[in-house]
């Protein structure tokens, strides 16, 4: 090597000459010879002192008392020597983390003997003592008070570390036997020292030490060097005159090189060997001096002051404020090294300035101002700094002995080196051997701080340049992704450190320049891990996506936003062409594997596509760089591609799911909804700036109507299988049986799946559920006729003969029955089978209420009514709903004259063409029956009804008694109102219907109505028939027969307290009473008279002593089968029923004509009353009875009462009230009428109930009709009846006709009656 003056550096800094391995290899050696130079002998002298305090240890005590004023002088000054800078106002400089852990293996080993270099007894004592304090204050809790150590690792400041040395090494050597005296006290400032060179020897093990940190460990040394020299001898004087003797206790520095470590780090780095690095060194001596060191030194200060472009001027900042920062460190900074150096050699402070060679500076008075004193603190280099600037022999420039012509352009090359030499060493490592986390080893740490210390390397441009260099690695595969965040931090925290506004400009657009070469390489990363989507985890990519996060949030990259956007825009077109390519291919292969089939491989897709975007959300629940949406992303490619797929398929679906046996289940249509419309509603939330315009609801919905369809003629199947499985036997507390359970379980599962369906167009949902509504109300119009069907046959069994008879003797069997009395009549007896299908009809209307809430039928219809459907493809005609009620007929005739005037009548309706439409049930013997019957009939234009009344008979036809007829007029009825028509009968008599009409709608809760009304009309009929049943009976013992007889003649009463006392206990068991059965007592009023001529009421009892029996026995299968709602409706008909009864016995029906019927006599009327009140206390039990008192109470019972009041009136009396009650009657009504009851008031249980509150609220007239028909028994009144009755109709008529005004409903428009038509007979 050659040597290297400061002229021939400056002629080199002026030229442009590329940069060598050489030309680095030159600096860093004199860096490293200039390092030697300082360590070397700071260490010699340290070991000097320690020679000379154990000579003075075996001095005598007068001259050891003759230096311990030198000892306490040192003492006391360590508190100023390391004060804390930042309370002159420096700024707080911390040191790394990582310090502590290597200073942690230092601190053992030495404790533990294993440091070759610090075996010292007082030394491994002290350093035992103190890392241990400093270990067990940091076990403390929180909560404790505040540790040294925690105070220590929070702060991070080097004084406060050597302070709690100092304060340990105190206390541990004051208390040791071996030092008496004032020996501690030396032995402390020897332990000071050495725990100073070794922080520094760990500090060189750490990457980016702040250079403030070594620069005042430099000055400890220094100034610890000096106060143990003071300790072991007096204090020598410093002559300014010349000379050598300010150094004469320093030993002179050797030239071997095995001694410079560093030298032979940098030997070593560049491949020199020791003959070759010797020479060198050598050459080196005669112009690397600490001369030339301060002269570089004053340099740069002079260039400062100067705004010379090296180190710094104001151009290099953004502003005024980071400018002042720098030169304010950087003034103080250089200042400190020169005090450093002029404190370790004094001597250098009357040289100056050579050209070049080792001549000792010409002495220039008060140029410098040196103190040599120990307790010279660190404010004085500031002192020193601002008095070297005016050394006049210093020029400002470029001329430099250790500072290379570009320093970070040297740095960067030497940082190459170090790193490509760490890294071929780590790969030739065994191993088993323990690889160090860092990149650069101890020894190059050590070199490159040296050299960054020298050419005044910025901390900023440092962490930059070791980011670029792993860059630069990386990028080559040289070193591992792990090594990229080791420099990302320490920019990081340099940026944490040292606000980046206050770098220098070349430094940021270095630093800036990096980031974006880092942000183009990693999304170029990104770009080939999008290679294939579906097996990418975020483990994968993750170490890319922190840089990119690291680098995009520093806000360093913003100037190349453009680029950027550019760059991520193709990362989103890579990952939508991957995601086509991979619907493609998993398109092909399931259409391969099922080949031949049309929905499989589309539901396997859905599947596929769902799968795949559900475990892109977990792996990737966040955009990759707040941008890129990996399921976004896939779902926007995929999804049209997808529904095109779908939307090509449509016919092939269709007709594949048609027909008897389709090759595409219903059922896989379903879940092709389904799926698709996951994966809709996937893309609309994933990518709601991309809309799909597709139509999931039409496209699908032909298969729910086909599948509502197909519901629907199921419905006829549910009913029959559960009725045949059903053994009609109580199940659960309500008393019904099994078929009403599991139809209902048949009607839930599909509410249930359309529900599950969570279909998105409500307008097409609500009229699904319509159609199911209208399914059900078909369900229910079904069960209820065939549950009726099986009950009528339990009430009217057939006659079975044991032995049947031939067929032409039948019917000479016919002729015997009838010969034998087949009218007779015979109590009937009940059975829990006929209670449960009556208890079948009533669990049917809950079950039909919860699926009307669970339907949720009032928004259905609210959709239908407010939304706009579809135009329709065909305009249907309106349908109408027609209520026929069949009430009762009178003046029938018999044309047969062997059933004396007694006619066992029912009554069919049939249409034009002979079908019969519906048909009632048969009243026995009588020629005015009253049927009470309700039929529905639906027309959609005029429709003629043939009413007939038929005589059932045993042998042959049933002989038709007259036939009515009736059209039903849409028009005519156009009024919604209740007509009642009388039809008069040919040959005879006449009948009454009473008709109305609703327009039949296609909505739910029209539907629902019908079935409720259905079920309302089973339980209504059935329970008719079980009081005509009982009516019989009834009518057998409470007839004017038995009056009679009771009347002339007289037997024993019959025990009627006996009786109640039965029916009493007969309840009480029923609902569960357990107190003792009561006789009630008769009231005094109410016992027998006295006077042997009246009946008592033991007789008038006895009399209807059978019908007690009769209520026993059959009152006990009611109350025990019946449910609690329809046990109280039977009892309440079987009272009205009682009370019917007793009211024919007093006065005839009503009617315009009058009666041959003739009334009773006081003595029967008397009997009849004590009957009534007789059944009434039976039936109430004492409030223990199915019948509470106010039912029993009612207004019937209380208008029977009052024909008593009636009865005796005279007849003009009884005229002038009758008028007077009509008279208020008629202004009582309203004017208009009401509608009639439709079945929208019928569609569930609220609104039922709520029409029977308001029924219940409506006022009760007086009772003029009574007063009517006890004036037909009397003679002369036709005329008086047949008035009323014109008065009562006129007055009807004038209502209809104000409710038709009121209806704007023009006369005019209602068609005449058309013709009758030939029915077919």
């Amino acid at each position: 090597m050659t040597s290297r003056s400061t002229d021939s550096s400056a002629s080199r800094r002026a030229g442009k000459e590329r940069l060598t391995d050489d030309d680095v290899y030159d600096f860093a050696l004199r860096v490293s010879y200039l390092s030697y130079l300082v360590t070397a002998k700071a260490q010699e002298t340290t070991a000097a002192n320690d020679d000379t305090k154990e000579k003075d240890r075996d001095r005598d005590l007068p001259h050891h008392s003759r230096i311990s004023g030198a000892i306490s002088n040192s003492f006391n000054s360590l508190g100023d020597l390391f004060k804390d800078p930042t309370r002159e106002g420096q700024k707080s400089v911390k040191f790394p983390d990582k310090l502590f852990k290597v200073l942690d293996l230092r601190m053992q080993n030495i404790a533990m003997g294993k440091d070759a270099q610090f075996n010292d007894q007082y030394l491994r004592r002290v350093i035992a003592v103190f890392w241990g304090s400093l270990k067990a204050t940091e076990k403390q809790s929180p909560r404790d008070a505040p540790s040294p150590w925690r105070q220590i690792k929070e702060n991070r400041k080097i004084e406060e570390l050597i302070l709690f040395f100092v304060t340990t090494a105190s206390q541990t050597l004051r208390k040791d036997p071996t030092l008496t005296g004032d020996d501690w006290k030396m032995e402390l400032n020897s332990q000071i020292a050495h725990f100073v060179l070794i922080l520094r020897e760990c500090l060189r093990n750490v990457t980016h030490v702040p250079p403030e940190i070594t620069s005042r460990l430099e000055l400890y040394t220094v100034k610890l060097t000096e106060n143990t020299a003071a300790v072991s001898s007096p204090k020598p004087s410093l002559q300014r005159n010349g000379g050598s003797e300010a150094t004469i206790r320093m030993s002179r520095v050797g030239g071997n090189i095995e001694d410079m470590a560093l030298v032979v780090t940098v030997g070593k780095l560049f491949k020199r060997s020791t003959q070759e690095l010797q020479h060198d060194v050598d050459a080196l001596k005669r112009f690397c001096s600490e001369d030339a060191a301060v002269v570089d030194l004053k340099t740069c200060l002079k260039n400062i002051n100067s705004d010379m472009p090296f180190p710094g001027r104001r151009d290099d900042f953004e502003s005024m404020e980071a400018y002042t920062l720098w030169r304010t460190q950087e003034l103080a900074h250089l200042s400190q090294l020169i005090l450093f150096m002029l404190q370790y050699n004094p001597n250098l402070a009357k040289s100056a300035p050579s050209d070049g060679t080792q001549q000792p500076m010409l002495q220039r008075p008060n140029s410098i101002r040196v103190d040599p004193d120990p307790d010279l603190s660190s404010q004085n280099g500031l002192i020193l700094g601002n008095a070297a600037i005016d050394d006049d022999d210093i020029e400002a420039g470029n001329n430099f002995t250790y500072i290379p012509p570009n320093p970070k352009k040297f740095y960067k090359r030497l940082l190459e080196l170090c790193v490509q030499d760490d890294l071929e060493a780590m790969i030739n490592l065994p191993e088993d051997q323990e690889v160090s986390l860092g990149i650069l080893s101890s020894k190059h740490l050590s070199l490159i701080n040296e050299c960054a210390l020298r050419w005044r390397v910025t901390h900023s441009y440092r962490v930059t340049c070791f980011l670029d260099v792993v860059r630069y690695k990386y990028e080559r595969d040289e070193v591992p992704i792990e090594c990229l965040p080791e420099g990302l931090h320490l920019v990081e925290k340099a940026m944490q450190d040292l606000d980046i506004h206050k770098w220098p400009r070349v430094d940021v657009d270095y630093l800036s320049t990096i980031y974006g070469g880092l942000f183009n390489i990693f999304l170029g990363t990104l770009y080939e891990a999008f290679e294939d989507i579906s097996k990418l985890t975020m483990a994968h990519i993750a170490p890319y996506i922190d840089i990119l996060k690291t680098v995009r949030d520093s806000r360093l990259i913003d100037r190349y936003t453009a680029d950027i956007e550019a760059r991520l825009k193709d990362l989103a077109d890579r990952v939508r062409i991957q995601a086509v390519h991979l619907y493609t291919d998993k398109n092909y292969e399931l259409t391969m594997q099922s080949a031949g089939q049309i929905a499989l491989p589309l539901l396997l897709l859905t599947d596929h596509l769902e799968k795949q975007a559900r475990l892109l959300d977990k792996r990737f629940s966040e955009p990759i760089l707040g941008q890129l949406d990996l399921v976004s992303l896939t779902l926007e490619s995929q999804m049209p591609l997808f529904l095109t797929d779908l939307e090509n398929a449509r016919i092939d679906l269709l007709d594949a799911s048609r027909g008897k046996t389709p090759s595409v289940p219903i059922l896989d249509m379903f879940a092709l909804f389904r799926r698709t419309r996951t994966l809709l509603s996937m893309h609309e939330a994933f990518c709601p700036s991309s809309p799909l315009h597709f139509d999931i609801a039409g496209f699908f919905e032909p298969y729910v109507l086909q599948w509502l369809l197909t519901t629907d003629m199921q419905t006829a199947q549910w009913v029959h299988t559960a009725i045949t499985i059903d053994k009609f036997e109580p199940e659960g507390p309500e008393g019904h049986s099994s078929s009403i359970i599991d139809l209902f379980e048949n009607l839930k599962s599909p509410v249930d799946f359309l529900l599950d369906l969570k279909w998105p167009d409500d307008h097409q949902e609500a009229r699904f559920f319509t159609s199911l509504s209208k399914t059900a109300a078909k369900l229910i119009e079904e069960y209820s006729r065939r549950v009726e069907d099986l009950f009528m046959e339990e009430m009217f069994p057939r006659v079975v003969q044991e032995v049947q008879p031939v067929k032409q003797f039948g019917f000479i069997e016919k002729a015997k029955l009838t010969i034998a009395g087949e009218k007779k009549v015979e109590p009937f007896n009940f059975t829990s089978s006929s209670c449960v299908k009556l208890n079948n009809v009533d669990a049917a209307r809950g079950l039909l209420d919860q699926m009307y809430a669970k339907i949720d039928v009032d928004r259905v219809t609210q959709v239908l009514a407010t939304g706009t459907p579809p135009p329709p493809e065909k305009q249907d005609r309106q349908r109408f709903l027609f209520t026929v009620k069949v009430v009762q007929a009178e003046g029938l005739t018999s044309q047969d004259t062997s059933t004396a005037g007694k006619l066992d009548t029912f009554v069919t309706l049939s249409d034009e063409k002979g079908t019969r439409l519906a048909k009632t049930r048969t009243v026995y013997e009588t020629v005015n029956p009253r049927w009470d019957e309700t039929f529905d009939v639906s027309v959609q234009s005029p429709l003629w009804l043939m009413s007939s009344v038929r005589d059932r008979v045993l042998i042959g036809k049933h002989d038709t008694i007259g036939r009515g007829y009736l059209c039903l007029d849409p028009k005519r009825f156009g009024d919604y109102l209740t007509h009642d028509l009388w039809l008069d009968l040919d040959p005879g008599g006449r009948i009454l219907l009473r008709v109305s009409m609703e327009g039949e709608k296609d909505d739910a809760q029209f539907y629902f109505g019908r079935a409720f009304r259905s079920l309302k009309r089973a339980e209504g009929d059935m329970i008719r028939v079980i009081i005509d049943k009982m009516g019989s009976t009834i009518r057998l013992y409470l007839s004017r027969s038995v009056l009679a007889a009771l009347v002339k003649t007289s037997t024993i009463g019959y025990d009627y307290n006996k009786a109640l006392a039965g029916m009493t206990g007969l309840y009480r068991n029923a609902i569960g009473a357990d107190k003792a059965d009561s006789v009630i007592p008769l009231p005094a009023k109410d016992k027998p008279n006295r006077r042997p001529e009246q009946l008592s009421d033991e007789q008038i009892e006895d009399a209807i002593a059978p019908l007690f029996d009769y209520f026993d026995a059959n009152f006990q299968t009611l109350n025990s089968s019946l449910s609690t709602t329809t046990r109280q409706t039977v009892m309440n008909k079987v009272w009205k029923e009682v009370m019917a009864t007793l009211e024919a016995l007093l006065v005839p029906p009503m009617s315009d004509a009058p009666s041959d019927m003739s009334p009773l006599s006081e003595k029967e009327v008397d009997i009849v009353f004590k009957w009534l009140k007789f059944l009434k206390d039976y039936t109430y039990a004492n409030g223990e009875g199915p019948v509470p008192l106010e039912q029993l109470q009612n207004q019937r019972y209380r208008d029977l009462l009052s024909i008593r009041l009636y009865y005796d009136w005279h007849t003009d009396d009884l005229m002038e009230e009758c008028v007077r009650l009509l008279q208020h009657t008629l202004k009582e009504e309203p004017t208009v009428k009401k509608r009639a009851k439709s079945v929208y008031s019928q569609r569930n249980l609220g609104t039922i109930k709520e029409r029977k509150r308001v029924k219940k609220q409506e006022t009760q007239q007086g009772n003029s009709e009574m007063i009517l028909r006890i004036l037909r028994m009397r003679p002369g009144t036709k005329e008086f009846i047949a008035q009323q009755f014109a008065v009562a109709s006129s007055a009807s008529t004038q209502q209809e006709g104000r409710s038709r005004t009121s209806r704007a409903q023009d006369a005019s428009l209602i068609p005449p009656v058309p013709p009758v038509p030939n029915f077919n007979r």
